[in-house]
């Protein structure tokens, strides 16, 4: 009876659904930067009188985005930390062109390309991607965007995974207008989740290679203040990329950059 029951509890553990994944939460940072003058009292994450233009607007481009971000010292750190937890001598290229690709041709420029300082053969290929989200006075948030972002960013990065890089994520960057929410406390006005579920519940495995990785990053702007004065910067890593040997061609135009 006892080994019945034992091979009964196998074969219905063999064929039990697996759980759903449990994702990493989103680290955050607030940061806000005010001139100490002594004029005047100093507030920290309070709305400006006079409103800036909104974080959505802000950038002209994804390469601009990319760009701001990466040279943003508490979202590079958050980043870099977690795609190479045991190094500090990181070497990050913005919108990479030739020699890894070719003009006018799939998958475009690489848009964010990582590797140590002395290991090339290891290299990180990153296709961004941005999606935009504004809030509204008693109306629904405007967000577009995340249809081109689901197919555009896949074949993307599936290009990326062809050119034979070690690792490649799809970097969803989320530019968060949230100014017009009520939360009283500024630093929570978002986009509610439940208006990106068709974004962050999007089934990435029917378009996407299997290997590639999955990270969300959002620029959250909660006051009525630039988003170069005060902002939220949060990374999530939603699925991580696994590890391939990488073509040899490849290190050797990674080798050959300036």
């Amino acid at each position: 009876m006892g080994i019945w029951t034992d091979i009964k509890n196998k074969i219905v553990q063999f064929f039990r659904k697996e759980p759903p994944p449990e994702y990493e939460v989103t680290k955050f940072v607030f940061s806000d930067r005010q001139p100490i003058t002594g004029a005047s009292k100093i507030s920290f994450f309070v709305n400006n009188p006079e409103p800036e233009i909104s974080v959505t607007r802000t950038f002209q481009s994804e390469d601009e985005t990319v760009n701001w971000l990466m040279a943003n010292n508490d979202f590079r750190g958050m980043f870099l930390s977690k795609l190479f937890p045991s190094s500090s001598s990181v070497k990050f290229h913005c919108g990479v062109k030739e020699p890894i690709t070719v003009p006018n041709k799939m998958p475009g420029d690489i848009d964010i390309l990582l590797y140590e300082k002395d290991s090339p053969k290891i290299a990180v290929g990153i296709e961004c991607k941005v999606v935009k989200s504004e809030s509204k006075e008693n109306q629904p948030p405007k967000i577009n965007k995340i249809n081109s972002v689901q197919k555009k960013g896949t074949i993307q990065a599936n290009g990326y995974a062809r050119l034979g890089f070690s690792r490649v994520y799809l970097l969803v960057i989320l530019l968060d207008d949230g100014r017009h929410y009520k939360n009283p406390n500024v630093m929570f006005r978002t986009t509610p989740a439940e208006w990106l579920n068709e974004l962050y519940g999007f089934d990435w495995n029917s378009r996407m290679d299997t290997n590639i990785g999955i990270i969300y990053a959002h620029v959250n702007q909660f006051t009525s203040n630039h988003i170069n004065q005060t902002k939220g910067l949060g990374l999530r890593i939603e699925r991580e990329a696994i590890l391939r040997e990488q073509d040899k061609g490849l290190t050797d135009k990674i080798q050959n950059l300036v």
